[in-house]
């Protein structure tokens, strides 16, 4: 639709619009009212000239009674023609300003083809634009400037731009589409704006602000626009329409009991679910299904403590007092059970079950009630403690439909307790709960963040819920999502509250999270930044050679930190081959003290200890035996750091697999299906496969770069790693056997260790060339590395000063040079 065609729609709104400028619509609902309560206020004093007997008395307490009262009765004529007109006009005005919003309500006003072509903001921002530059007409238009607020933007930065831009965005070159079959939206020209001016989108991009954060923005301010358009509306069949007729629950009957013992899911313990997230629509949609059965119409919502079951009953419940649901449902109550209160007060066997069987009878007997039990499963078990079956007691009301049951279970105890009976379970309808998609999510926070600007009066734009949502999702590894995204929203809420901010920015969410969760988050400054840049050189203050290794974990670092990197996927994923002793663990270790602080950031697993049968039930846990594995337990404790895999080609097929996994998703699974986090991980598993083949190649003089295929090929044919599996890896890298001339810097490097270690005690140990000689006549084995050098430090330099001390030949405060003399 061209600008020229959308102005000739719109010209039927303008007489509204120009009214509605003059007599803004607050100003109009102030007046009325004022004009009404006047009105109502003197023609009830004017009343009272009707009755006689009350005008007398009053005139005998106060002389001027009828003058007051015949003089309201003149203000109460002179002031209804004033309320009257008021009234005309808002409602002249209401006649355009609810076009287009009929069509989004469950019981539309209009029928179908009589669908108007755009909304009464559109033609408000005709009205008053300048054809000669769109773009500054829409930022100045009152929602265009929400939109771009809540896209993350501050008015000022938009005023900048207005008065130092260089193009303007002509009506000649100005189309605009709709989204949808509906009208015409504000939604559109932000969108058709958004693309048709390249410098808009360019400065947007350069303040972050790109098509998906102006999109979800502009989304947002639609949906908060028709919320407040039903709410303005109430008079509307979508409003009045869900309010039943007296009497229609005059049919059934009631049950005391279960009103003693649960409370109905009424309107005001429903949260306002008249934008649902599409996957409790899904859920919500599958649970209505199964409670319109005409036999055995229960189900059971299975779903993580702290995921979505309450929201889909709540869902649920609100459709039921809408009456928008199949109709074997309408009229229907919910009632939340309480059933831990009603063991407690009947304490024992014989006491319960009389009092459940006479309210489940009182229920069956009313016949609109629905029961929801939570956490069914642990209900079961504590009614085995007293002695009775709330199975067995339940049993004989499932088959039916007098009485309908919703029970809720996480996934373990459904699984456990309630799957085995497969007599009860089919007596329900298994709901397993969907997750939430990103979509959805962002839906979700923007209704959370709504309310928390309305109570709180903190701004909260688009792109800072969008990485609420992300941050959520990544760094915070308890909880479910979206729930851990809300808490983090409500958290940060609370510390702007705190500080007195009147914003959060995404600035304050990575700082927040960094320090809820101590991983490094935003902008890389200080000494964090010092470490990332020079972190060859840290490595290799302990690393001798091996620069391939190091180079890669130094790229996997920056590329994590920097935010350039995979986020669906470990911070870096390495396989260090080569012979024993050549630095593979050392090279960890180096990492681990460079980036992270100290070697405890070091999960380690020897993976040898893995090989028999049960190696992955090991790993991630025995559903049978309930017993915790250990490597999900590692990661819960501490999910952010490095994870050594020693020996990683001698554990088992299936723990190989469970790794192809995680390198590929940075997730799995434990045995409960419970979701474990690998992706603030650093994964390096050291294997000696193809050690062999690169001590000889070494030997010979060969380029071990020219032969790493050939190599990586040798090992796959042995069967030892599959080529799936070692493709996962971010690199494979081959450690080269340790040369003289680095075992001679190995050799000076454990030897300043250990001066530092001794230096604690008052003693110096002098480093020399001689000593570093001698220890290579003991230490130097290029089939083991560097290892046989660790031991002629211990054996010989360690020893001989250790006796030394006990001898009483060194004093505190020397400063010790060991010859070759000293040595034998």
């Amino acid at each position: 639709m061209t600008y020229w065609e959308l102005t000739q729609t719109v010209k039927s709104f303008y007489p509204a619009i120009a009214l509605d400028n003059t007599f803004p619509r607050a100003l109009r609902e102030r007046t009325f009212t004022l004009l009404w309560i006047l009105s109502l206020l003197s023609g009830v004093t004017g009343s009272l000239s009707l009755l006689p007997a009350v005008e007398d008395f009053l005139t005998s307490l106060f002389i001027q009674a009828p003058l007051i009262i015949h003089l309201g009765a003149g203000v109460c004529f002179l002031l209804l023609p004033f309320a009257t007109l008021v009234f005309m006009l808002n409602s002249f005005i209401n006649s355009f300003y609810f076009r287009g919003f009929d069509h989004v309500q469950v019981l539309a006003e209009r029928s179908p083809s009589d669908k108007p072509r755009v909304s009464f903001e559109v033609a408000a921002f005709c009205f008053g634009a300048d054809t000669r530059d769109i773009t500054g007409a829409f930022l100045r238009f009152s929602y265009g400037q929400l939109m771009l607020v809540r896209a993350g933007l501050e008015a000022i930065e938009l005023q900048q731009f207005l008065a130092h831009r260089t193009t303007q965005l002509s009506s000649e070159q100005f189309t605009v589409t709709p989204a949808s079959s509906d009208a015409l939206r504000v939604f559109d020209l932000a969108m058709a704006v958004f693309h048709q001016d390249k410098e808009l989108a360019d400065f947007l991009f350069k303040r972050g602000v790109q098509e998906k954060n102006l999109l979800e923005a502009a989304q947002w301010v639609s949906r908060d626009m028709l919320a407040y358009k039903k709410h303005v509306r109430w008079w509307s069949r979508d409003n009045l329409g869900r309010i039943e007729g007296i009497g229609t629950d005059w049919s059934y009957g009631t049950a005391f009991r279960l009103k003693r013992y649960a409370h109905e899911l009424t309107a005001d313990r429903l949260a306002p679910f008249s934008s649902k997230p599409s996957y409790i629509k899904n859920d919500e949609g599958r649970l209505e299904a199964s409670l319109s059965k005409a036999r055995e119409a229960n189900a059971i919502l299975v779903g993580e403590d702290g995921g979505s079951k309450m929201e889909v009953l709540r869902a649920f419940g609100a459709r039921v007092q809408d009456g928008s649901v199949f109709p074997a449902l309408v009229h229907k109550k919910v009632y939340l059970f309480n059933a831990s209160r009603l063991i407690s007060d009947a304490g024992e066997k014989t006491k319960f079950e009389h009092e459940f069987i006479k309210l489940l009878d009182e229920v069956a007997a009313a016949g609109n009630c629905i029961m929801v039990i939570e956490d069914f499963p642990a209900f079961i078990e504590s009614v085995s403690h007293i002695g009775s079956s709330a199975v067995g007691l339940v049993s004989p009301y499932l088959d039916g439909s007098a009485i309908q049951f919703i029970c809720l279970s996480s996934p373990t105890p459904f699984h456990q307790v309630i799957e085995p009976d497969g007599i009860l379970l089919a007596k329900f309808d298994t709901i397993i709960l969907e997750a939430g998609e990103s979509a959805d999510l962002t839906q979700t926070l923007q209704d959370a963040a709504s309310g928390i600007e309305a109570q709180q009066g903190i701004s909260i734009p688009q792109p800072t819920l969008t990485l609420i949502g992300e941050s959520a999702d990544r760094y915070i590894t308890e909880g479910m999502m979206p729930d851990k995204a809300i808490d983090l929203l409500y958290e940060l809420a609370a510390k702007a509250g705190q500080e007195k901010k009147k914003r959060i920015g995404r600035g304050d969410v990575l700082e927040f999270v960094k320090a809820k969760t101590g991983i490094p988050t935003g902008i890389v400054t200080g000494v964090e930044k010092e470490k990332l840049v020079n972190l060859e050189t840290l490595l290799h203050q302990r690393v001798i050679g091996q620069d391939e290794a190091v180079n890669a974990i130094a790229g996997a670092m920056r590329r994590s930190r920097a935010g350039v990197g995979s986020p669906n996927r470990p911070m870096g994923s390495f396989l260090f081959m080569g012979p024993t002793g050549v630095g593979k663990t050392e090279t960890t270790k180096a990492l681990a003290q460079a980036f992270f602080g100290d070697e405890n950031h070091i999960l380690r697993l020897d993976m040898s200890e893995y090989t028999s049968a049960d190696a992955l039930s090991k790993l991630i846990g025995s559903f049978t035996s309930n017993a915790p594995g250990v490597l999900t337990s590692m990661l819960r404790e501490r999910p952010y750091g490095v994870l050594l895999l020693d020996e990683f080609e001698k554990t088992t097929k299936e723990v190989l697999d469970l790794f192809l996994q995680i390198l590929d998703e940075g997730i799995f699974s434990d045995m409960h299906g419970k979701r474990v986090n690998v992706r603030n991980t650093i994964i390096i598993a050291t294997s000696n496969a193809g050690s062999d083949i690169i001590y000889e190649a070494v030997k010979n003089g060969e380029n071990l770069g020219a032969k790493k295929s050939q190599i990586i090929d040798a090992v796959i044919s042995q069967g030892i790693f599959r080529p799936e599996l070692l493709n996962r890896f971010d690199g494979v890298i081959l450690f080269q056997p340790i040369d003289e001339k680095n075992l001679r810097a190995i050799a000076r490097l454990m030897l300043e260790r250990f001066r530092s270690r001794i230096k604690t005690r008052g003693i110096d140990l002098e480093v020399t060339d001689d000593l570093v000689n001698y220890l290579m006549k003991f230490g130097s084995d290029p089939k083991f590395g560097a290892r046989p050098m660790n031991r002629a430090v211990q054996d010989v330099v360690e020893q001989k000063i250790a006796d030394k001390i006990i001898k009483g030949q060194i004093q505190p405060g020397e400063k010790i040079v060991l010859t070759a003399t000293d040595l034998f």
